[in-house]
């Protein structure tokens, strides 16, 4: 908030926003003069205004019309003015519920923290799976499909499961086999999927065991072994869109369906902030993606053993910033909350 606002200018600017925010409706001068206590005339509040809208910070849609908040405007709003609406007690119950159902996996957590998202805030729910390549391998085991073919499977310390198949060069004998495993996790173990990608070949150059040539392909391998996929993002709430007076406009609605369809380019946008601690907010025009110039996105860093993700909600820029930052910030939480209930 690097420009200075009057005391009045601030009133008035944060009534402008409080009220669109509720009604999706320009709101005039005489407006905040019968529903605001600030004992000045509809004159004076209408002089405020205008110099409001001359720094920028609200704009008039149409002639005769009232303002609206501009994206300097909700900025300068979010960054100084805003307090936090907490969750009710109600809607943490819910969430907490839905996640700590027995038997979840990783991924049924976040696809239900994407549905809780989409619920509470009546907008898009987004959710996109931790980086996995910063999560620790605690085991490998091996099972023999048949004489060529290798099952592996990686237990990563954040839950995650992979099994991948690798095909022999040659037969091997079970007691090779075992050794061999021993070796690859008294060597790997406790080491990111990355690390291992990254120093396998060093770790295993002084193995002297009978299967070395099997400790050789397990090297070779290493890029197809240790590499999970982490661009599966969960999505929920598109309908919601549709019920918001900003996306009546069909050509804007289908503008942000292209970004949802698009999802690379969302994940490229959630993978931005997965190194931010704090709740981050990017308000229309703020955003480089032309499909995100109308909306704003709401995120919140969770954490699943040593790796991290991105949720968030995407909506209007007249979203309810008090209640979303709370509510990406509550539910990151309690993903890292049921997934220490689960697997620790």
């Amino acid at each position: 908030m690097s420009e200075v606002l009057s005391k009045r200018e601030i009133e008035v600017l944060e009534s402008v926003i409080k009220t669109f925010i509720q009604k999706a409706k320009p709101v005039g001068s005489r407006f905040i003069s019968k529903n605001y206590n600030y004992e000045i005339s509809p004159a004076t509040i209408r002089n405020v205004m205008m110099d409001l809208e001359e720094k920028g910070f609200i704009t008039q849609p149409h002639t005769s019309a009232g303002r609206i908040p501009t994206d300097k405007g909700y900025r300068y709003y979010v960054d100084g003015l805003m307090g936090i609406e907490d969750l009710s007690s109600g809607e943490k119950q819910e969430i907490q519920k839905e996640l700590r159902r027995l038997n979840n996996t990783v991924e049924s957590i976040l696809d239900k923290s994407c549905k809780g998202l989409s619920k509470i805030s009546n907008l898009i729910g987004v959710v996109l799976s931790p980086r996995f390549y910063s999560g620790k391998l605690k085991k490998i085991d091996v099972v023999k499909i048949n004489e060529n073919i290798l099952m592996v499977i990686l237990s990563i310390e954040s839950g995650l499961v992979k099994t991948i198949t690798m095909e022999l060069k040659h037969q091997v004998k079970s007691n090779v086999l075992e050794e061999t495993v021993r070796v690859l996790n008294e060597r790997l173990h406790d080491l990111t999927l990355k690390e291992i990608q990254d120093t396998i070949s060093n770790r295993m150059r002084d193995v002297s065991v009978e299967g070395e040539d099997l400790i050789q392909q397990f090297v070779n391998s290493a890029d197809k072994l240790f590499v999970i996929e982490n661009e599966h993002i969960h999505l929920g709430g598109t309908k919601n869109l549709m019920n918001q007076p900003e996306f009546t406009d069909r050509q804007k609605l289908e503008t942000i369906l292209e970004l949802i369809d698009d999802q690379k380019v969302l994940i490229h946008k959630l993978n931005d902030y997965n190194d931010d601690d704090d709740i981050t907010i990017m308000i229309g025009s703020e955003n480089q993606e032309e499909q995100m110039r109308e909306c704003s996105l709401v995120t919140a860093k969770y954490k699943i053993g040593s790796v991290y993700g991105t949720l968030g909600v995407i909506g209007p820029t007249r979203m309810h910033y008090p209640k979303m930052i709370s509510l990406v910030d509550y539910l990151a939480k309690e993903i890292g909350n049921t997934y220490n209930l689960n697997y620790s």
